[in-house]
């Protein structure tokens, strides 16, 4: 994904920064953007001694513009060791310091006995001062031996105003007629003194020359600069400066000591004091020599001096202060903006480069000055005419400082000669910065433990070669810890993709990955490479890389280890480091759940190759034969062919390097090899093949299921919503880890069957040999089945649970997942229960209990021996009622109602959650009877009458019976209410619907059997109607048989009869239908429409409407005969009847629909319910009739009004006989 580490920008130490801008690029950086430099003024508008024009924008931190680098000469490579490396840089050390010299610095604390270190890398020399020592040694000087060391004496310091006295100002004399460097030291009271060369610390140290300096009370010595290998420079306090010259004078050196002297005008006396600002008589801040001349910079003014052999002259003074503030802040007339000049250095030709510190005063309230924490590079070029200074560039620093209370000379600015790349030295850390407008750069090299470790000094290294080539810029930098390191700027040959501002700080973040993984495990390494705050970049998609990178060993920064099980190792050990970097950076909350996976995903190959490595080394003289021990070579052959692989001849090894990433799709070919291998050799060789190949998958799926449990806290994954399946959970691998347990399961079967139970035995040493061994591979059969069943569990349960999650959280199809769920729970009783056929009992129960086939577990408890009432306790305690659910319906299903009934009363709300989610109201009644809940026990018992099992009319009517009593004790226990008062009207309506169908069986098959009517008389008028002649018939005899009848079929038996005896009925149907609130609308209309129709067409219309020759008495005497009279005139009696129940004839005329007729009779056929359907218009043709013909709806209301005037007569007679009473 990457073609190389990027650049990156280096950690902020501190809060936000002030806005800088002016001629600067606004690169991507691996942090939040910093405030921009705000436009100044117009040149014209400034007011300045100093010339400046305005040049292209320069960047700060690196664009991440990832590069390739020239790589160094591999013999060279092989004697460094890295502290850190990537494409952009190296920091490599340089040796640890010797014993002397650390132990002065281990007796220093930085702040009341300072030290300071210099470092000369043309002569590889580096010293580190104390106020009373120096100590000097060649770090560059290749020995099997200790450094020689170079001790001395300290000058005395004559008089201090202070409590502690800084180191002493020391530099290295570097003649041209010097073969060894000599040693100048200074103290600040000004004794210089100059040793000619270091061995003189070896055979005469008292052997120095001895000069001094003439200094004002309360002036001391601060500085010491070194111009060139004879010149030197010292400022004091007062902001004095003192040339210090070198020379060979009768074959000695001889130190002479000039006191620069600033002219006062035509007729002023010169003076010492070259600076007039009062601001820049407190100290010198730096001096830096640049072709002749010497640049001398103060507080707020910068001198230029031009140096002869024996002279040295004031040349022009520039105001950098207010130029550079005017430059770059906008707001800088407020005075908002407080600035320091902190170092200057030449660079290039003609060329200087100043660092500058500052900060913004507006938001701060205290008395106090802020650390100014925000840097940046000014760089000047020199015009060749006026010799004036005009500002090129201005590259903003994003790295923030933070204050330190220790006494150390930082920041400081190196820039090393012939290169445009910069380096400044902070307290606690390193910052490279690229001064070239087309290659933005910015890294810090950032110490650990930075309240003790510091960097005390550093020089710089030309980039020139000695053929005049251009090489790396570097410094070598001093630390307190650690021992010496050079740290290398590679410089850039071409940038080889355009990245955006988001890839590439994701690059930088790889990049930095990297550095902490392959470089941070050491514990001498003195580096940090923890993460800043406000960091950039996508944290999965640079920690993926990395893993995917160690994985497939294609970091450049893989160590070369050549036996493969530490070269494995070793990966896995970076696996680990990658993780320890996320965790203590605090990137694990952000790392999203799946890119956790794929990194323990990576690890876990790299754990189980490890495994397989070793299971391979113990076979490899099997790898060139046909036989079982052979499976995996050949299965790693077959892959590298596949994969177009160059072949090697040590194949395997070759994968275990390079392939490990791969590992699954090995899994996958040792499948089909085995398959392959079992259809071509004989079945009795089957157990040698189906072993090998079981031992190779569990070789891996064992790694990985440890390396998952033991890095559990690692990775913090969710488990139980896994973002993705883990990688063993594949659908191949997964099918063939089933075929494996298969086939398994079916040898060992097949081989106690052929050799017999004996093999089942445990194997003694006094067995028989052949039955020892065959004992032996059963045994090891049944193991590896029981491990293949644990991860077939394991991969199903995970692929369940991700699949779920992605339902939840990308929508993914609903459909792939309940198929998948259904595949499980079709698989775990096949893989679970068959442990207990091979004496896995404890096995067994372990796997279902960890993944929930609690129908299992019921199974297992109530084994051979009976139940096991303890454990069935303990999992009803653990699983609480998902448990006791999958119990109690296995009691009922296996007919064992009463353990359920029988259960033990602690278990009793859990036994009523059951029956009120599970409809088994047959058992429930008993169980609220038991705890006295008498409304749920009758609500129960009514549901049971109504249910298509309770046909026998006897037992609904004791069911009925049982059911009001129930309903009676809850009201008598509770009192009146409108849900009981409804529950034993319901129960009534009931318990009368059976009543009326004993009543029936009573009419229809008396005790008396020769009184008893036949059916076919009840009949008689149906003879034009078969099949509802037959329907009666039929529903008739399930009704003497006992059996209890549905509405629908009550009706029709009711109705269909001839009725000139039960004139009754018909009301009586209609009473029964009023009350039913089970039947569908349309099948409900259908039986009232049937009703009425049948009671209009039961009498002779033609007949009654025929009044001639008949008196008023004898028709209504005929009208009160008819049925639809008598039907009238009991349902009027009826309470509350409703009068849309009450249908005129034409109203019931309406057919009923073939498909409501199918649904009342669903085992009918289609002739059937044709038949049905005739019979229904048949009805409808009698009815018509009559009302065409006989004016059916005229006389029906006649009919209604006779009903009406025979109840007011009835009335009036009931009132009579009160009266008369």
């Amino acid at each position: 994904m990457f073609n190389s580490p990027s650049t990156r920008a280096t950690p902020r130490k501190a809060a936000s920064r002030a806005s800088v801008a002016r001629s600067r690029h606004q690169t991507p950086s691996i942090f939040a953007e910093s405030a921009s430099l705000s436009q100044a003024p117009t040149p014209s508008a400034r007011s300045s001694r100093l010339a400046v024009i305005k040049r292209g924008t320069s960047p700060t931190s690196s664009a991440g513009d990832t590069v390739r680098t020239t790589r160094l000469e591999e013999g060279h490579e092989k004697d460094r060791v890295y502290w850190s490396r990537d494409e952009r840089h190296l920091v490599t050390s340089l040796g640890p310091l010797p014993k002397e010299v650390a132990s002065l610095i281990k007796s220093s604390d930085l702040v009341a006995n300072p030290i300071a270190g210099h470092v000369d890398p043309k002569s590889g020399f580096a010293m580190v001062a104390s106020p009373s020592t120096c100590i000097a040694w060649n770090y560059a000087k290749r020995t099997h031996s200790a450094p020689t060391t170079y001790k001395f004496p300290s000058p005395p310091v004559s008089y201090s105003n202070t409590p502690t006295q800084p180191p002493t100002l020391a530099a290295l004399y570097t003649g041209p007629a010097s073969s060894e460097p000599g040693l100048i030291l200074v103290s600040t009271s000004g004794e210089i003194r100059l040793w000619e060369s270091m061995g003189l610390a070896l055979s005469n140290v008292d052997r120095f020359q001895e000069i001094y300096m003439e200094l004002g009370e309360d002036d001391f010595v601060e500085k010491l600069w070194k111009i060139d290998g004879n010149n030197f420079f010292l400022t004091t306090t007062s902001s004095l400066a003192f040339r210090l010259t070198v020379s060979s004078s009768g074959g000695r050196l001889v130190p002479s000591l000039t006191t620069l002297t600033r002219p006062g005008g035509m007729f002023g006396r010169a003076s010492a004091q070259i600076f007039n600002a009062r601001e820049d008589k407190d100290g010198v801040s730096s001096v830096a020599a640049a072709s002749g001349h010497v640049y001398i910079l103060a507080r707020r003014m910068l001198q230029k001096w031009a140096f002869g052999p024996d002279s040295q002259k004031f040349i022009q003074e520039y105001d950098l202060h207010e130029t550079v503030g005017n430059w770059c802040f906008d707001n800088w007339s407020s005075g908002a903006v407080s600035l320091e000049m902190n170092d200057i250095v030449s660079f290039g030709q003609d060329e200087l480069a100043v660092l500058i510190s500052y900060v913004e005063q507006e938001t701060s309230t205290s008395g106090y000055p802020r650390l100014h924490n925000s840097h940046a590079i000014i760089t000047f070029s020199i015009h060749p005419r006026s010799q004036s200074l005009m500002i090129a560039r201005v590259v903003e620093v994003s790295y923030l400082a933070h204050s330190d209370p220790r006494t150390l000379d930082v920041p400081r600015l190196l820039v090393p000669k012939g290169s445009s790349m910069a380096f400044i030295r902070f307290a606690e850390a390193v910052l490279m910065v690229s001064l070239d407008e087309g290659s933005p750069y910015e890294e810090a090299v950032t110490l650990k433990d930075s309240g003790r470790n510091a960097f005390i000094g550093a020089g710089s290294t030309s980039s020139l070669t000695a053929n005049r080539e251009s090489g790396p810029p570097s410094i070598v930098a001093i630390p307190v810890t650690g021992g010496l390191m050079s740290i290398e700027a590679l410089e850039t040959r071409a940038a080889t993709d355009a990245f955006t501002q988001s890839s590439s700080a994701t690059a930088r973040l790889k990049s930095k990955m990297e550095q902490a993984v392959f470089f941070g495990e050491r514990s001498d390494n003195p580096l940090s490479f923890d993460l800043p705050a406000g960091f950039q970049g996508d944290i999965a998609e640079a920690a993926d890389t990395v893993s995917a990178e160690i994985v497939s060993s294609n970091s450049s920064y893989m160590p070369g280890i050549f036996e493969i099980r530490s070269h494995l190792s070793d990966r896995l050990l970076r696996l680990k480091e990658l993780m320890n970097f996320i965790r203590q950076n605090g990137l694990l909350t952000v790392l999203p759940q799946s890119s956790r996976r794929r990194l323990s995903r990576d690890a876990e190959k790299i754990k189980g190759a490890i495994d397989l490595w070793d299971y391979q080394n113990r076979h490899m003289d099997q790898i060139h034969t046909l036989s079982p021990k052979s499976i995996l070579s050949q299965a790693i052959l077959t892959y590298m062919h596949q994969a177009d692989i160059v072949e090697e001849e040590d194949f395997v090894r070759l994968f275990f390097r390079t392939q490990i990433q791969n590992l699954d799709k090995l899994l996958e070919i040792v499948y089909a090899t085995v398959r392959a291998a079992l259809e071509s050799v004989n079945r009795n060789e089957w157990s040698s093949w189906i072993t090998e190949a079981n031992r190779i998958f569990i070789v891996v799926e064992r790694a990985a299921a440890q390396y998952r449990e033991e890095e559990l806290h690692t990775y913090e994954i969710d488990r139980e919503k896994p973002a993705i399946e883990i990688w063993t959970a594949q659908d191949p691998l997964v099918e063939a880890l089933d075929f494996l347990y298969n086939t398994t399961e079916g040898l060992i079967k097949e081989r106690t069957r052929d050799l017999g139970s004996v093999i089942d035995e445990p194997y003694s040493e006094s067995s028989e040999p052949n039955l020892k061994k065959e004992q032996q591979l059963q045994s090891r059969l049944k193991g590896q089945m029981t491990i293949l069943a644990a991860a077939l569990c394991t991969n199903m349960e995970d692929k369940c649970r991700a699949t779920s999650r992605r339902e939840i959280d990308e929508g993914a199809d609903p459909q792939e997942g309940l198929r998948l769920r259904e595949k499980w729970a079709e698989m775990k009783p096949r893989i679970i229960r068959p442990l207990v056929g091979i004496d896995r009992l404890a096995e067994a129960y372990e796997l279902a209990e960890n993944h929930t086939d609690y129908l299992t577990l019921v199974i297992l408890c109530h084994g051979q021996a009976g139940p096991d009432t303890a454990r069935l306790q303990t999992y009803i305690e653990r699983f609480g009622e998902e448990f006791a659910f999958v119990l109690y319906q296995w009691y009922i299903d296996q007919g064992q109602a009463y353990e359920l009934l029988n259960h033990d009363e602690v278990y009793g709300v859990l036994v009523t959650r059951f029956f009120a989610e599970h409809d088994y109201p047959e058992l429930a009644w008993m169980h609220h009877l038991a705890f006295k809940r008498y409304d749920e026990a009758a609500g129960a018992l009514k549901e049971v009458m109504k249910d298509d099992s309770t046909k026998a009319l006897e037992q609904q009517s004791l069911v009925g019976s049982i059911a009001k009593l129930a309903a009676i004790a809850d009201v008598r226990s509770k009192g009146v209410s409108d849900s009981r008062r409804q529950l034993l009207i319901d129960l009534d309506d009931e318990l009368d619907l059976v009543n009326v169908q004993s009543i029936l069986i009573n009419y229809f098959s008396p005790p008396n059997r020769r009184n008893a009517p036949k059916l076919e008389e009840q009949v008689s008028l149906l003879s034009d109607r078969p099949a509802f002649k037959k329907l009666f018939i039929n529903l008739t005899k399930q009704l003497i048989d006992g059996t209890a009848l549905d509405l629908e079929s009550l009706v029709d038996v009711l109705t269909l009869k001839n009725n000139f005896e039960r004139a009754g009925d018909a009301a009586l149907a209609l009473e029964r239908l009023v009350g039913d609130t089970s039947l569908p609308e349309g099948r409900k209309q259908v039986a009232l429409l049937s009703i009425w129709r049948r009671v209009y067409i039961r009498d002779d219309w033609a007949a009654i409407a025929s009044t001639a020759g008949r008196s008023e008495q004898a028709q209504r005497a005929k009208v009160r005969s008819s049925l639809a009279y008598q039907t009238i005139k009991i349902v009027d009696d009826i309470k509350d009847f409703p009068k849309n129940f009450i249908l005129s004839p034409f109203t019931s005329s309406q057919p009923p629909l073939p498909a409501e007729l199918a649904a009342r009779f669903p085992t009918f056929s289609a002739e059937d319910i044709a038949s049905l359907m005739a019979d229904h218009e048949k009805e409808i043709e009698i009815i018509n009739k009559y009302l065409s013909e006989n004016g059916l709806e005229e006389r029906i209301r006649e009919v209604a009004e006779l009903v009406n005037t025979d109840i007011e007569d009835e009335k009036r007679e009931e009132g009579d006989v009160d009266i008369v009473m």
